[in-house]
């Protein structure tokens, strides 16, 4: 069965075309996946889609948006699900370290580095956070946090207790989305290493092993994924998470609690 997809960027118009079993290019709206640019008031653009009856919604590479914007989304989620891409914090990714790291002793405390250029560190730190959330197995609060001159000094904690430390800076020769690399401080210790590509290595008693490389493209990843959306009653939790992940980042460099 193949699935409507209106994609008008052109990386998501290959992504369609290299899924010819499952996605199928059109004009349309309603009933159909619909591909949302990320940049300028990109919420705006998903909020317009889900109210056209938009089957489904990707957000390509979201810029940072208001979480009073993100709240705002998340109310019409419910009858149709938000995909958002994140190529530093791939869903696939994300499910290989989730897998990967299931039975292993909880990290109690985990170092979150980051450093971009100034158009993208909102973003990178942001993702940062994302992965942070996801090593800790849980939501983030935050416990102290100074900012100046482009750099951001933070420390966060887990619902259950892990400590989050966390620093970020500006750097003009970073790669154009940022840099994060996140490192538990445990028995077993797990590696995150994101730029282009993601790196993930998980180092224990049995020895240091890497996860499998992918070179599926993000927007692939995110398209398959609003498509099985659609096809389901199963509904994501990327909005809650990126307004989780927009929150803290926001707290972190302003200094106010999130």
């Amino acid at each position: 069965m193949t699935t409507r997809v209106r994609a008008d960027l052109e990386p998501y118009r290959v992504a369609v075309a290299e899924l010819p079993d499952s996605a199928i290019a059109s004009h349309d709206v309603d009933g159909v996946v619909v591909v949302v640019a990320g940049d300028d008031a990109w919420w705006q653009g998903a909020s317009d889609a889900a109210s056209a009856g938009a089957a489904a919604v990707v957000v390509a590479r979201p810029s940072a948006a208001p979480v009073e914007s993100l709240d705002a989304l998340a109310s019409l989620a419910d009858a149709t699900p938000v995909v958002v891409e994140r190529p530093l914090l791939r869903a696939d990714m994300v499910a290989g370290v989730s897998d990967s790291i299931e039975g292993l002793p909880a990290a109690g405390a985990l170092v979150v580095e980051c450093h971009a250029p100034a158009r993208t560190l909102a973003l990178a730190l942001r993702d940062a956070i994302g992965w942070a959330r996801v090593i800790a197995g849980a939501p983030l609060m935050l416990r102290a946090a100074e900012s100046w001159g482009g750099r951001v000094l933070g420390l966060l904690e887990s619902e259950h207790g892990a400590v989050v430390s966390v620093v970020a800076a500006l750097q003009s020769g970073a790669p154009s989305l940022g840099r994060v690399r996140i490192t538990t401080v445990a028995g077993a210790r797990v590696e995150i290493d994101a730029d282009r590509d993601t790196v993930v290595a998980i180092t224990d008693a049995a020895g240091r092993r890497i996860l499998p490389a992918r070179f599926e493209s993000s927007e692939r990843v995110a398209l398959r994924r609003a498509i099985a959306a659609a096809d389901t009653t199963r509904r994501s939790s990327d909005l809650a998470d990126l307004r989780h992940d927009t929150a803290l980042a926001d707290a972190l460099r302003t200094g106010r609690s999130a």
